[in-house]
């Protein structure tokens, strides 16, 4: 590094005495540079367990329907039971929902969804009956 002449040291030192005679006068506080301004960067590499638990349920009650809709040899014992078990699977995926959003408004639009979509599914509704229950039921 070059060497400064006197008259550039003086210059820079006034220059320093300024801005630290400006910080002090209006309280800048130093701790503030050293604030995180942008949000820590979170591990990709974790899993969400939330969401594979919600898409693990949906696929289970999409499973649930492939044999009611596709077995002809079920009872209405068993159809009735795997819907049952279908309602518990989306209860729980509305669950999962709920542990990854936390908010109440998500939580029940995936369960009525869900339920919704079991219940066409498994024949009890056709789509335009259902439209119209969930039409009654916001009323």
């Amino acid at each position: 590094m070059k060497n400064l002449p006197i008259d550039q040291i003086s210059k820079l030192a006034d220059d320093i005495r300024t801005i630290n005679n400006f910080t002090e006068n209006h309280n800048f506080d130093a701790s503030l540079l050293t604030v995180a301004v942008t949000p820590k960067k979170v591990n990709s590499s974790a899993f969400d367990w939330p969401i594979i638990g919600m898409f693990f349920f949906i696929f289970l009650i999409v499973g649930v329907l492939a044999i009611i809709k596709f077995n002809e040899s079920l009872s209405i014992a068993s159809s009735n039971f795997l819907l049952l078990v279908g309602l518990i699977f989306a209860v729980l995926s509305s669950v999962c929902s709920h542990l990854k959003f936390k908010d109440r408004m998500i939580t029940g639009l995936t369960l009525v969804g869900l339920v919704v979509v079991l219940l066409i599914g498994a024949g009890i509704f056709t789509p335009k009956e259902a439209v119209d229950q969930i039409k009654d039921f916001a009323k």
